[in-house]
C-alpha cells in the first residue's frame, strides 16, 4: 500500500482530481444501442474519443500497429469491436461486445510490460457468451521494452490505473449499449502481470469484480525487478568460469532434476511434484563433469555455484528477504532472464531487458548499467513503488471482497519466471492477514506447468484448465477457448468453476488438468494424453496405485 506522506486535505483533492480526470462516467444513455460510432460519440463523456467501431461478422478481429498483442482474435461470433480513448488521462481500451451476451463482463489482464489492447484473450472471453474488456495499459511496445516508461503519468496507467479507469467507463458504457440491461456478474482472468493487475483492482476495489482467475501474479513488482536484475549480476560476465550461456546446460540441469526428483512424491511420472522436498535431496554436483570433452552441456564448479544462487532466496545483508528463489525443475525457462544478450549489443552486456527496470521505472537514466547493480537499489524500488508508481498488489487483508467476490488463484510449478514460492508467499501472508480464507479463496499448484501455460517436452504434466492464454497455446489456437476437446465444463475449466462458485455456491476443491498430444506434424491436431486433478492448497494429487497415471480418475485429491 501507498505510504499517505501528504496532508489529508490535499489527499481528497488528488482523489476527486484523479475521477474527475481519469476514471470518467458515460453520459445517461440511450434506451436503444448500434453497433456505429455516432452512437457512442453520443454516450461519451467530455474528454474521451472513440477511434474505432466495428461491427465483426467475419470471425476474425485485429488492431493493426499494436506492437504487445499483434495476434488476431478469430472463431468470433457476430459482436461489436470497439476502441475507446481517455484524452487526458492517455490510455485506451477495448471491448467486444457479442450480439447473444449472457449479461456477464470478463476483464481480461496484460502480460510483463508489453502495451496494446489484448485482443485475443478477449476473444476467448466472448465464447462464454460474455462482454470482454482490455487496456493498453496507456501505451504500445512488444516484448522487453520498458524504454516508454519516461513519465509518472505512463508508469502509473501501467501499474493500475489504465485498467481501473477501463473498468468504470468500459462498465457503464456496456450496460448503456446493452439497453441499460444491467452487467450481473463481473469476472477476471489474467496471468502473470495479469495476476498482479486483477489483485491489484481486488484490493483498490472490493465490489470491482465477483470473481476473479489469477495466474502466476507477478505481485510484488518493487522486489521482482530487483531481483531480475540481481539475476543478470550472479551470470555476469559473460566470459567467466560461472557464466550459464546455453540451452544445452538448462536442459541438462533440468533433465537431472527430473531424474532425482520425479519421484519423491511416490509416483514415476516425470512430473517434479514436489519441488520443495526436491529442494532437499537433490544432489546437483552430478551434472558435473568434463567440460574439454563437452563445452556446453558439463557444468564447471563455478556454473553449479551460480544455480545454487538461482535456487535460493535473495537476501539482502540485513537478512530481508527481497525475492524467493526459483522452484526445482523450472529451469528450462531460466534462459528469459540469463541467456546473453544478441552480440555487440552496446546497450547492456545482459539482455538489455534486465536494466530497464531502474533506468526508466525508477529514473536512474538510460546509461545506468546492470554492472552498477548493488543491493541499495532494492530500498530504492521499494521507495518508488510506495510513494510515486504504486504497483505491488501486496495488500494481504482483501477486506469486503471476502463477502463480495471469490478468487482461484493458481501456479506452476515449473515455472522460471515468476516462481512459485513467491506465489505461495502472497497466499501465505494472505491467511496469516485473515485467517482460513476457504470461503472465498482457494489456491492451486500445477505440477510441471511452467510461466502461465505449457510443460516440457520430457515432462508432459497436464496443465491446461482454461487459465489467461491457455487455450491458444493448443489446436484451434487464436479461435481457442476453454479446454479442448469437449471438456468446456466446471470440473476441467477454472473460470466455469469460478463462475459455478459465484453464482451457484459451488466452492472449487479440484480442476481436472489436461494434457494433448498432437497427432500430425502440421500441429492442427491433438488427442487427449494425460488428464489429472489439481487440488486446491494444501491438498495434492494422490494416485490409487491402480488405475492409469493418465487418468483422472485414478487420483484424488488428499
Amino acid at each position: 500500500m501507498a505510504l499517505l506522506t501528504v496532508p489529508v486535505l490535499w489527499t481528497l483533492l488528488s482523489f476527486f482530481a484523479y475521477y474527475v480526470n481519469c476514471v470518467p462516467h458515460a453520459k445517461s444513455p440511450r434506451q436503444s444501442a448500434g453497433c456505429t460510432a455516432d452512437y457512442f460519440n453520443g454516450i461519451v463523456p467530455a474528454g474521451i474519443s472513440v477511434e474505432k467501431v466495428q461491427y465483426v461478422t467475419s470471425g476474425n478481429f485485429s488492431e493493426s500497429g499494436n506492437l504487445g498483442y499483434p495476434a488476431y482474435a478469430g472463431g468470433l461470433s457476430p459482436l461489436c469491436a470497439v476502441i475507446i480513448k481517455s484524452d487526458s488521462a492517455n490510455y485506451r481500451f477495448g471491448m467486444f461486445l457479442p450480439d447473444n451476451w449472457n449479461s456477464r463482463l470478463l476483464v481480461v489482464g496484460n502480460y510483463a510490460f508489453l502495451g496494446g489492447i489484448n485482443w485475443l484473450d478477449m476473444g476467448a472471453g466472448t465464447k462464454y457468451g460474455m462482454a470482454s474488456l482490455s487496456t493498453d495499459t496507456g501505451h504500445n511496445s512488444g516484448t522487453g521494452d520498458i524504454t516508454w516508461a519516461t513519465t509518472d503519468q505512463l508508469r502509473g496507467n501501467w501499474a493500475y490505473k489504465a485498467l481501473e479507469g477501463s473498468i468504470t467507463l468500459g462498465k457503464t458504457l456496456i450496460q448503456a449499449y446493452y439497453s441499460n440491461q444491467a452487467i450481473k456478474y463481473s469476472y477476471y482472468s489474467g496471468c502473470s502481470t495479469g495476476g498482479r493487475q486483477g489483485l491489484k483492482q481486488i484490493q483498490r476495489n472490493a465490489d470491482i469484480f465477483d470473481g476473479a482467475l489469477i495466474g502466476a501474479p507477478a505481485w510484488d513488482t518493487k522486489n521482482l525487478m530487483p531481483w531480475v536484475s540481481k539475476l543478470a549480476t550472479w551470470n555476469l560476465p559473460e566470459t567467466a568460469a560461472g557464466s550459464l550461456t546455453s540451452t544445452t546446460q538448462l536442459t541438462r540441469l533440468q533433465t537431472e532434476v527430473v531424474k532425482q526428483c520425479d519421484s519423491l512424491d511416490g509416483v514415476k511420472d516425470n512430473i517434479v511434484s514436489s519441488p520443495s522436498d526436491c529442494r532437499k535431496h537433490f544432489d546437483i554436483t552430478r551434472v558435473r563433469c568434463d567440460k574439454t570433452t563437452d563445452k556446453t552441456g558439463c557444468w564447471s564448479e563455478e556454473q553449479i555455484r551460480t544455480a545454487e544462487l538461482m535456487y535460493n532466496d535473495y537476501i539482502i545483508k540485513d537478512g530481508n528477504l527481497v525475492y524467493k528463489g526459483l522452484d526445482y525443475s523450472s529451469e528450462l525457462e531460466w534462459g528469459t532472464y540469463l541467456l546473453p544478450a544478441a552480440a555487440n549489443d552496446q546497450n547492456n552486456v545482459r539482455r538489455n531487458f534486465d536494466a530497464q527496470y531502474p533506468r526508466f521505472f525508477m529514473n536512474y537514466g538510460s546509461g545506468w548499467q546492470i554492472t552498477s547493480y548493488n543491493d541499495s537499489v532494492v530500498n530504492d524500488a521499494r521507495i518508488r513503488d510506495a510513494t510515486s508508481v504504486q504497483a505491488s498488489a501486496d495488500q494481504y487483508d482483501l477486506g469486503q471482497f471476502r463477502q463480495k467476490g471469490k478468487i482461484i488463484m493458481y501456479a506452476g510449478l515449473a515455472d522460471g519466471t515468476v516462481p512459485a514460492q513467491h506465489t505461495d508467499l502472497y497466499y501465505s501472508k494472505t491467511v496469516e492477514a485473515m485467517g482460513n480464507v476457504d470461503d472465498f479463496f482457494r489456491y492451486f499448484h500445477i505440477p510441471g506447468m511452467g510461466h502461465c501455460w505449457g510443460s516440457a517436452n520430457n515432462v508432459k504434466a497436464p496443465w491446461m484448465i482454461g487459465g489467461a492464454g491457455q487455450a491458444a497455446q493448443r489446436p484451434p489456437y487464436n479461435s481457442g477457448y476453454s479446454v479442448p476437446l469437449g471438456y468446456k465444463d466446471s470440473e476441467h475449466d477454472a473460470l466455469m468453476a469460478l463462475m459455478n462458485w459465484v453464482e451457484n455456491g459451488k466452492a472449487v476443491s479440484q480442476i481436472i488438468a489436461s494434457e494433448f498430444n498432437f497427432t500430425d506434424t502440421t500441429l492442427s491436431s491433438i488427442v487427449t494424453y494425460r488428464q489429472r486433478p489439481i487440488c486446491a492448497y494444501p491438498k495434492t494429487a494422490k494416485w490409487n496405485g491402480q488405475g492409469s497415471q493418465d487418468d483422472a480418475s485414478s487420483w484424488h485429491c488428499a
